[in-house]
């Protein structure tokens, strides 16, 4: 059974491609057409898929698409009639900042099987909820897919959010809410007030948070902006926003009034828009708590999983896994919670539904573009790099220069499908101090405020507590008084950090770089951030590392076997 799930028109556009249920290939268009989140029809992640498998268009057996036809238009016209006059924004601004279109989207949407058709394929496409393709996703992250969901974002087909039971990948809905009562625009909105692209720049707000005071007004009036609601799930202050009334100046008047003029971006921390985006950040943490935690059985041991944009919040999925493992349970939101991985979701959900065997449970996120020996061996001798013949060798020459405080650009192996670099695509450098986090921050060009996140081997638990398997990065801890005294760089400023552990066998060269670190008496960590420009997708190809190490000035890249001699 060939399935190709695809997210295409709206942000994230990605392609992934099951065979008998495993995942052969995934990637987003952004990494081709180096658009960040993308929203074209992703021909060319396709044409990767399939040339990966050997496969044509005429192999597929069924197209899994996690939109439905009518996406919750009847709701929407209905909203927009009740909201007349203050609505007719949404006949005047594009849905988003990637969208300046609606008509053209909506347009684009339902002709889908028209595309597809003129690109070769005769599969049947099935049109699968917006809500139920990310529940599906979650469910693969669960023990035999079985366990509590809960799902957000800004709005998919009019629900905003939702939670589930999943029993052996089979998610059933319990409770939803309903757009304009949306956690993720909500955030969203918070985000443009604070000077960043919403539906893009939702990172920084939870990075500017930490910084916050949780003693101001300005926290406090925050901690309001969202709420949770037992008959609803979910509730938005409408009159603070402009989202409701389809304005895209997503707060409005109201708020205006409450926190004062717009922040300019990188100045949000100077113009006190952190208080802001703390009560912001623990209004979505604690309405995520209350709609899950009574999301279970009654035995004390339960799963719990996530998906859907909100759930890209590394922060608040730090926060769920601590209350949720006081009461025995086990929180594990999907690593790729946004539309990208809604594409993932609707093509195991069609998996299902055909009666074929359930698909692999999550696993490997090394899924994309495959640099290979002969691409690296192109770029790598075309730069005048050094060859090695080995990974330890590789690793022992990389941590000489890691240890010595250079900054490393590494492109190897098959790239890392989703929004996070995992040691595939990554810039790695020391945490041994401060500096070399900002090192790293200036050289990338972003904020110096902004937070880095550590690797560390899965066995040492010496660094972060509460620490279990964090391979996707997609989880925060808080650290132990050893990891601020030796690990500093990548410590936040609320003492917490976004760990990826790397356990024997996940990435060969990433271990033998810890291991050879350590042997040097270097803390057996690394500073990890995903290889990329400032406004750029993360790299793909070998050509792309070297391109953008080039423009970042970094002291060395490392392609496959390949490493520089000095700063390229």
């Amino acid at each position: 059974m060939i399935i190709l799930g695809l997210n295409a028109y709206g942000h994230d556009a990605a392609a992934v491609l099951l065979v008998d249920g495993e995942v052969v290939f995934a990637s987003s268009q952004e990494r081709y057409d180096r658009r960040r989140h993308s929203p074209a029809y992703p021909r060319e992640a396709i044409a990767a898929a399939l040339a990966h498998a050997g496969l044509s268009a005429a192999d597929v057996d069924a197209i899994a698409f996690p939109w439905t036809r009518a996406m919750g238009r009847p709701q929407k016209l209905w909203h927009v009639l009740k909201g007349l006059p203050r609505s007719r924004a949404y006949f005047r601004d594009p849905p988003d900042t990637l969208l300046p279109d609606r008509q053209g989207y909506l347009k684009a949407m339902r002709g889908l099987e028209g595309h597809l058709r003129s690109e070769g394929f005769t599969a049947p496409v099935h049109r699968i909820p917006h809500h139920l393709a990310h529940a599906a996703s979650a469910a693969l992250a669960l023990p035999a897919g079985t366990g509590g969901i809960i799902t957000a974002d800004g709005m998919g087909e009019w629900t905003t959010a939702a939670t589930w039971r999943a029993d052996a990948y089979r998610p059933q809905r319990l409770r939803r809410a309903v757009y304009p009562h949306s956690p993720g625009k909500a955030y969203a909105a918070v985000t443009q007030w604070l000077g960043f692209v919403p539906e893009s720049g939702e990172g920084k707000t939870m990075g500017l948070a930490a910084y916050g005071d949780a003693t101001s007004s300005r926290y406090l009036r925050a901690l309001d902006l969202l709420a949770y609601d037992d008959a609803s799930l979910c509730r938005v202050p409408r009159g603070m926003y402009g989202f409701p009334w389809g304005a895209s100046q997503l707060y409005g008047s109201r708020f205006l009034a409450a926190f004062g003029p717009a922040c300019a971006g990188a100045d949000a921390l100077a113009e006190g828009g952190a208080d802001v985006a703390l009560g912001m950040q623990h209004a979505i943490e604690r309405w995520a708590w209350l709609a899950t935690r009574d999301l279970g059985t009654p035995e004390n041991s339960f799963a719990l999983g996530a998906a859907g944009g909100l759930f890209l919040n590394c922060a608040m999925n730090g926060t769920l896994r601590e209350l949720h493992a006081r009461h025995g349970r086990t929180f594990q939101p999907f690593p790729v919670a946004g539309d990208a991985g809604a594409a993932w979701g609707a093509a195991a959900e069609v998996q299902r539904r055909l009666g074929a065997a359930p698909a692999t449970r999550l696993g490997s996120l090394y899924v994309g573009h495959d640099i290979t020996a002969a691409e690296a061996s192109t770029v790598g001798e075309g730069a005048g790099f050094v060859r090695h013949d080995d990974v330890a060798s590789l690793a022992n020459a990389a941590a000489e220069r890691i240890a010595a405080g250079e900054v490393l650009a590494v492109a190897r192996g098959r790239a890392e499908f989703g929004p996070r670099a995992l040691g595939n695509r990554s810039v790695l450098a020391s945490p041994t101090t401060r500096a070399s986090r900002d090192r790293v921050n200036e050289r990338k060009g972003r904020e110096g405020w902004r937070p880095v996140a550590p690797i560390v081997r899965l066995e040492d638990t010496r660094w972060f507590e509460g620490q279990v398997a964090s391979r996707y990065m997609i989880l925060t801890f808080e650290a132990t008084e050893q990891a601020k005294r030796e690990i500093p760089g990548v410590i936040h400023e609320d003492g917490t950090a976004r760990v990826q552990t790397v356990a024997e066998g996940e990435n060969d060269f990433v271990r033998a770089l810890l291991d050879a670190l350590e042997a040097r008496g270097h803390p057996p960590v690394v500073i990890n951030t995903s290889l990329n420009r400032r406004g750029e997708p993360i790299v793909n190809t070998a050509e792309q590392a070297l391109t953008a190490a080039r423009a970042m000035k970094l002291d060395g890249v490392v392609v496959g076997d390949w490493m520089s001699r000095a700063q390229v």
